[in-house]
């Protein structure tokens, strides 16, 4: 279709994504990293920054291609595509757009380590259950002490590099905290799609000066745009995974056989697979609207709310009908079906469910149409 045509560049980041994830991605890449103790492939990781993924937001200077937001989106749609649990969209999107906001020695020592693919760096801004967008912080910073605690950290592992968003005096902070130092107590938990996030508590935590990556409106301003990024990339990676699961349960129709028929001969369920593949299709559209929004500056504009809602909706629908025409088999760990729900229900939680942006769409709607008369 028209609307889903790639530029030159677009189309050489999916051939790349395409080339690299058919041979080292997929359900078995998942299931190896669901059994690793970390929940992490370093090796994975390293060679996605060869292919220049982890840094494509991040400056030249630190050794990134600082390119533009519609070739992260491309990446995370075959990423999706492929349930891939690398952490592209908290570490090489949401953090990345931080460390890129700022000048700070400290953030281009991490850019660097990130573009090369050598660390992960994960961003700890979220303290309770239900936030969307960038809430006020209880986390504070006074004078050399952090002190507080970020719930629902995404993307941990031991050799993560954390950013922390707090409140110093009356401005907003960024600042890097080491894992390991006095004070920090990390609560790590296994999540459905093999990777781990945490629960981390700061008790007083030493903060120095060049420690520092942003504070004042710098941070606000570089807070909200990696939030919304990483939204925005999410859905597309929801997308991603809904489409790729289409055509597995559309290829299993196909072969499977029911009352001497294939169930893909049966007009009920052709009908079925049709709207799913409708909507799947209107998710891919409402990611891209909400790239345009980005685009032009608008963070948290109502295209944004609606695809993340749109998108997170879509992959959990079409994994409960997945499962509906494997029938038993779909429950069983070999079914990779099982594997794509998983990640599903993962993704389309994380950063905002679908019944929270829709709150939130409606709310972005009402406030246009007022400021409209």
């Amino acid at each position: 279709m028209g609307w889903r045509a790639d530029d030159e560049l677009q189309q050489m980041l999916r051939d790349s994504a395409v080339n690299y994830l058919g041979a080292a991605g997929g359900p078995d890449h998942f299931r190896n990293v669901r059994a690793s103790a970390s929940g992490f492939d370093a090796t994975a990781w390293a060679q996605m920054g060869e292919l220049g993924w982890t840094g494509i937001l991040l400056p030249e200077a630190v050794g990134g291609s600082e390119m533009r937001l519609g070739g992260v989106l491309t990446l995370a749609e075959e990423l999706g595509r492929t349930i891939a649990p690398e952490p592209f969209v908290a570490s090489a999107v949401v953090a990345a757009t931080v460390l890129a906001a700022s000048e700070a020695d400290v953030a281009s020592t991490l850019g660097r380590a990130l573009a090369l693919g050598q660390r992960s760096v994960t961003l700890a801004w979220q303290e309770r259950r239900g936030t969307v967008g960038i809430p006020a912080f209880d986390t504070r910073l006074d004078g050399t002490s952090l002190t507080g605690a970020k719930r629902y950290v995404p993307a941990w592992h031991a050799d993560t590099a954390l950013l922390v968003a707090a409140t110093s005096g009356t401005e907003t902070i960024v600042v890097a905290v080491d894992p390991p130092a006095a004070g920090v107590v990390v609560h790590p938990a296994r999540l459905t799609d093999g990777s781990f996030g945490a629960n981390i508590d700061f008790n007083n935590v030493a903060i120095g000066e060049d420690a520092v990556v942003l504070r004042g409106e710098a941070a606000d301003v570089a807070l909200d745009l990696a939030i919304a990024r990483g939204t925005v990339a999410l859905s597309a990676q929801l997308e991603g995974l809904a489409g790729a699961l289409w055509r597995i349960t559309l290829d299993y129709m196909r072969h499977r056989s029911q009352f001497g028929s294939n169930l893909s001969d049966f007009q009920a369920l052709r009908h079925r697979m049709v709207d799913l593949y409708s909507e799947i299709e209107l998710a891919g559209a409402s990611w891209r609207s909400a790239a345009k929004q980005l685009e032009t500056g608008t963070t948290w504009g109502s295209d944004l709310h609606a695809a993340k809602a749109r998108c997170s909706q879509v992959a959990q629908d079409m994994g409960r009908w997945a499962i509906q025409y494997h029938g038993a088999f779909g429950y069983t760990d070999e079914a990779d079906v099982g594997l794509y729900i998983h990640a599903g229900l993962r993704w389309s939680t994380w950063l905002g469910n679908a019944a929270s942006h829709r709150r939130e769409a409606l709310a972005a709607h009402r406030r246009k149409r007022a400021l409209n008369g």
